[in-house]
C-alpha cells in the first residue's frame, strides 16, 4: 500500500470517552469544535461521546437522551460527515431530513444546524477537505464541488450499513488496543478509514432537490437563528422576529414546524430557557441569584419560570445555581 498523504500528526491515536453528561458538557466535549445544543423535549439530560482523533481524522460517537437543536462549527477546512445509528424521523441538517439512506455532510467555514430526537445516536466523521480530495485522487475517484457541497447524499443501504458497523466497531473498542498500535498500523487504519469514507462517496448521489419555496423557507430559518444568536441580551418576541424577517406569522409557523419541528413560540421559549441555564452554570456569571437570571432572559413570572424550567430540564433553576463551581 502507498503512503497516505494524510500523515499522523501526533505520537498514537487520542480516545476518550465521556459518559452521562449533561447538555451543555456534552456540548463542550468534542475536541476542536464550537457548538451550542439548546435542549428541547422534556427530562433530565443525560449524553455520550466517544472519540478518536487519528492525524488529521476525527471519529466519533454521540448519544443524546432528549430532542436538540445543534448548533454546530467544526474547524476551518473540513468536512464533517454524519450517520445516525438507528434509522429515526425527525433528523435534519440545516432543515434537510436526514433519511435511512441519507449521509449528512457539511464543508465550509460556517456553523450548522443538527435537529435531532429522544434517544438519538450519531456517527461522525471529520477531515481536512484538502487532504480527503488528496486521498480520493490517489484512489482514482472524483470528489465534485458540488458533492461535498451538498447537506445530504442519497448512499445506498448495503455501502451505508457496511460503513456505520465499522465505525460502531472501531468506536467501542477500548483505548488500549489504539495504544498498543506501532506506527504502521496507526497508518493502516488512518487509510482504512479514508478508504472507507471514499468509497461511501463514491456511491453518494444528491438528495432531493429544493423547490423555490423550500429554499425561500430555508433561508428565512437560517436568518431566524442569526437573528436570535445576535440578540441574546434579550427576549425577542415571535412579532419581532416577523417583523425583522418580512415574514408573516403564518409563514414563520410553517417554516419553523418543517424545519424545526416545533412551532417559533415553542422554540423561542425553549431556546430562552436554554440560555438562561447555561447562566445559571457559569462559575463567572455576574448574576448571582436565580430572579436576575430569570429577568435578564425575558422571564418576568417566576413561579412560571420555575415551573417552565423544571418541566424542560428536570429540576428547579435553584438546583442548578447550586451546581455553580462543583
Amino acid at each position: 500500500m502507498n503512503t497516505s498523504p494524510i500523515l499522523l500528526t501526533q505520537p498514537s491515536p487520542q480516545w476518550r470517552a465521556t459518559q452521562s453528561v449533561g447538555v451543555d458538557q456534552l456540548a463542550q466535549s468534542i475536541s476542536g469544535w464550537h457548538q451550542v445544543y439548546d435542549q428541547t423535549s422534556p427530562g433530565l439530560f443525560q449524553g455520550a461521546l466517544t472519540e478518536l482523533m487519528l492525524g488529521q481524522v476525527q471519529l466519533f460517537i454521540e448519544s443524546s437522551s432528549h430532542a436538540l437543536v445543534q448548533t454546530c462549527k467544526t474547524w476551518a477546512g473540513a468536512t464533517w460527515f454524519g450517520i445516525p445509528v438507528h434509522n429515526r424521523h425527525g433528523v435534519r441538517v440545516d432543515g434537510a431530513g436526514v433519511a435511512a439512506d441519507m449521509l449528512a455532510l457539511h464543508s465550509g467555514q460556517g456553523d450548522f444546524q443538527l435537529t435531532t430526537p429522544d434517544d438519538f445516536g450519531f456517527l461522525g466523521l471529520v477531515v481536512q477537505t484538502e487532504c480527503l480530495r488528496q486521498y480520493a485522487a490517489r484512489e482514482h475517484s472524483d470528489l465534485p464541488d458540488d458533492l461535498l457541497a451538498q447537506r445530504v447524499l442519497r448512499v445506498p443501504d448495503a455501502h451505508l450499513a457496511d460503513f456505520r458497523r465499522w465505525m460502531c466497531q472501531l468506536l467501542t473498542d477500548q483505548s488500549q488496543q489504539f495504544d498498543a498500535l506501532t506506527a504502521q498500523g496507526q497508518q493502516l487504519l488512518l487509510d482504512e478509514a479514508l478508504c472507507a469514507l471514499v468509497q461511501l462517496l463514491t456511491h453518494g448521489k444528491h438528495g432531493p432537490r429544493e423547490n423555490v419555496s423550500a429554499q425561500h423557507a430555508r433561508r428565512t430559518l437560517c436568518r431566524a437563528r442569526d437573528y436570535l444568536h445576535a440578540h441574546t441580551d434579550r427576549c425577542v418576541t415571535v412579532h419581532e422576529l416577523c417583523e425583522q424577517l418580512g415574514a408573516s406569522p403564518r409563514a414563520l409557523q410553517d417554516c419553523f414546524r418543517k424545519y424545526v419541528g416545533l412551532s417559533p413560540k415553542t422554540y423561542l421559549k425553549a431556546l430562552k430557557l436554554n440560555e438562561a441555564r447555561r447562566e445559571l452554570g457559569r462559575d463567572d456569571s455576574a448574576l448571582s441569584n436565580v430572579s436576575d437570571v430569570a429577568v435578564r432572559y425575558g422571564f418576568w413570572h417566576m413561579s412560571q419560570f420555575a415551573a417552565d424550567y423544571r418541566w424542560l430540564f428536570g429540576e428547579l433553576p435553584s438546583e442548578t445555581l447550586r451546581k455553580r463551581g462543583i
